[in-house]
């Protein structure tokens, strides 16, 4: 540790994550500010901010994995405990993330939300542990006081049925006069066989853990796009709006918390990281100069 060498190569290594992660967090807080919250009737096509209360989509049941409690999406991870004393460390085992569509409600209408690819700033967090691969009941196993208890801990991210949450993301209305389009007809479809989740589970859930992964929501949607492909067409249908990732890059963010906290708490990690960037070059300006006198 006394080793100049060992102090450059990681300030070498700090400097840039600081300045990538502060002007992240930058960025993330310019993104807010300078998007103005719409209404779900009036918002344009494109990039928008919007502010609602979250629904299970069409009122169907989105069931978290671990807590088996109704929510409108989830994320989960479960770890195990090895080795022992120092050395002991938490290993992944398994993790899940819902990429099934919810609503957002506002006062003037409501739209869908596709999670995929979003960064998502839940609302809720449970961890607990206990002794089994997975837990076998709502809140199976002791919850986590800081106690060693319970081999395996588990997590649980969701956003709860009725949630206050705010969106920023590309603004789609699908179908109308004109007829309608495919991906309507998907969703509509997906949430039928959603009606019947061991059904469903039983058609697209190929490693048996009772969750369809993001590979497996895939195909359960190219199954869906199939079907729907080899349908008579549909005269008309009732237009719907749907926010997804943008495809032109530009950040995708559900939050269940004021945006305008978010914003603030980014700024302040993004003065702490660029201060950081300050403080890992000025350190290795003084061990550079220093090993240069020597």
């Amino acid at each position: 540790m006394d080793d100049p060498r060992f102090w450059q190569a990681a300030l070498l290594i700090a400097a840039p994550l600081c300045f990538w992660f502060g002007f992240r967090k930058l960025r993330l807080a310019r993104l807010i500010d300078d998007t103005p919250v719409s209404r779900i009737r009036s918002a344009a096509q494109g990039y928008v901010e919007l502010s609602g209360v979250a629904r299970m989509s069409d009122g169907q049941a989105t069931i978290a994995p671990l807590s088996r409690l109704p929510c409108a999406w989830w994320m989960y991870r479960i770890e195990r405990r090895v080795g022992s004393g120092r050395d002991a460390r938490w290993d992944t085992i398994s993790r899940g993330v819902s990429v099934a569509p919810f609503e957002l409600v506002d006062a003037t209408g409501s739209c869908h939300v596709g999670p995929t690819g979003a960064d998502v700033r839940p609302g809720r967090r449970d961890s607990w542990r206990g002794s089994l691969p997975w837990p076998t009941a709502p809140g199976g196993g002791r919850r986590d006081f800081g106690l060693d208890i319970g081999e395996y801990r588990y997590t649980e991210h969701r956003i709860n049925n009725g949630e206050q949450v705010s969106v920023i993301g590309e603004f789609r209305t699908l179908g109308g006069v004109d007829g309608a389009e495919p991906t309507v007809e998907v969703m509509r479809l997906l949430s039928e066989w959603k009606r019947d989740q061991a059904a469903l589970l039983e058609r697209f859930d190929a490693n048996h853990d009772g969750v369809l992964s993001q590979d497996e929501w895939d195909r359960a949607r190219a199954a869906a796009r199939a079907q729907i492909g080899q349908q008579a067409p549909r005269a008309a249908a009732p237009a719907e709006n749907i926010v997804v990732k943008p495809v032109d890059g530009r950040p995708f963010l559900i939050a269940a918390t004021r945006l305008e906290a978010l914003a603030r708490r980014s700024r302040m990690a993004a003065a702490a990281a660029l201060l950081g960037f300050v403080a890992a070059v000025t350190a290795l300006a003084f061990i550079w100069f220093g090993h240069a006198r020597d």
